[in-house]
């Protein structure tokens, strides 16, 4: 039998290196893909829930903002309202990494003859540690015996805090009896700078508040 006319099988040596380092080439570019969708995916959630964060922070931190009020001592000749020691003071930065952001006064009624209604002052304090947004209220006269106010110390309203800023502006510039616009603009990074160096999210809120504002902070 002629032996050239045998058909040799299987595959050189030189082929399966071949088909490797294809293979490897592909496998390589998938995991690539995949590695790209996989953080792309993580990213996009992270951005989505450090938003609902975000904007459930800052309608917290208005609310209690716009509740700043003068002390009131209501009696039977009069009422008398104190407005000196009870304006509300912000950092005089526009910018803040880290330090205080504001302090204000949330007052009760004092008034007098009513044993129900007592009034109270609460100090509020929001600040930037480590990163941390906080907030602390806690009662600095008087008493709260119907509750209306929650006491707080050192309540994380958000985390990975890169900066925020302080806007102020006249709530109506044709009336300075309006009160004071305060905006705070919050910038949050994500807290794998490694992986996402580059991943932040940026949200903004707004309080009215009626008394003064000092930057003395």
């Amino acid at each position: 039998m002629d032996n050239k006319n045998i058909r040799k099988s299987g595959f050189t040596l030189v082929e399966i290196l071949v088909a490797a380092a294809v293979l490897s080439i592909f496998t390589l570019a998938g995991y690539k893909v995949f590695i790209a969708m996989s953080r792309s995916f993580q990213k996009g959630s992270w951005s989505l829930a450090t938003q609902n964060k975000l904007r459930n922070g800052l309608n917290f931190i208005r609310e209690e903002m716009q509740k700043a009020t003068y002390r009131t001592d209501v009696m039977v000749n009069g009422t008398t309202i104190t407005d000196a020691g009870f304006e509300l003071n912000l950092n005089n930065s526009d910018k803040i990494t880290d330090g205080k952001v504001a302090e204000w006064y949330i007052c009760l009624p004092f008034v007098s003859g009513d044993i129900n209604s007592p009034g109270a002052i609460f100090k509020c304090e929001l600040k930037i540690s480590g990163g941390k947004l906080l907030y602390s209220k806690g009662l600095e006269e008087g008493s709260d015996p119907l509750n209306k106010e929650k006491i707080f110390s050192n309540y994380k309203v958000l985390e990975d805090v890169s900066e925020l800023e302080i806007i102020q502006e006249d709530f109506d510039p044709d009336n300075k009896k309006m009160g004071s616009l305060i905006t705070f603009v919050i910038t949050v990074k994500h807290y794998d700078q490694n992986q996402y160096p580059e991943a932040h999210v940026i949200n903004r809120t707004g309080a009215k508040v009626e008394v003064g504002v000092l930057r003395t902070l």
